[in-house]
């Protein structure tokens, strides 16, 4: 997508200002706010009117009372993300044929491929590789309370890991 094709026009920003004010209306904003956003518009300062009318619409947005089930989705599905990366990571790391590269390029150990290579210290190669073998909660089954635990018994196990080579 070119950034032209993302920009709008005179009249899309007209068209999108009058979207959102419509949004508004349906949503019960003040008749005095409504004015005013329509006044904008007609006076030509169609900038302010979209950044003003959107403004509006996101506070609207925020202050909904499903918004904080909405910012607990969210959480829930970067959390999901993070773990689901984390696996993908370990498992990557310990891949075989990342294996048997190091070889070929010309290191003794696979640690040291992933310290001279990946800037990872031995310990820190160590515990990606631990990670793998951990199951992970069953995707979209699994809810906020396991993905938590799982990553906090992970952190845990890299912790405790960390502890005993000291």
């Amino acid at each position: 997508m070119s950034a032209t094709d993302i920009l709008l026009d005179e009249q899309g920003m007209i068209d999108q200002a009058r979207k959102t004010i419509e949004d508004l209306r349906r949503h019960g904003i003040s008749a005095t706010e409504l004015r005013r956003l329509e006044n904008l518009l007609r006076e030509g300062s169609i900038g302010e009117g979209l950044v003003l009318s959107s403004l509006l619409k996101t506070i609207l947005n925020e202050t909904s009372p499903d918004a904080s089930q909405k910012k607990l989705l969210e959480v829930y599905r970067c959390l999901e993300e993070c773990c689901r990366a984390l696996v993908e990571l370990s498992r990557n790391i310990s891949d075989v044929e990342a294996w048997q590269h190091h070889r070929t390029a010309g290191y003794k150990s696979f640690e040291d491929y992933c310290v001279e290579v990946f800037g990872l210290s031995t310990e820190k190669v160590q515990a990606l590789k631990a990670i793998k073998d951990q199951c992970l909660p069953r995707p979209r089954m699994a809810g906020p309370p396991q993905l938590f635990s799982w990553l906090f018994h992970i952190a845990d196990s890299m912790a405790d890991a960390k502890n005993r080579r000291m």
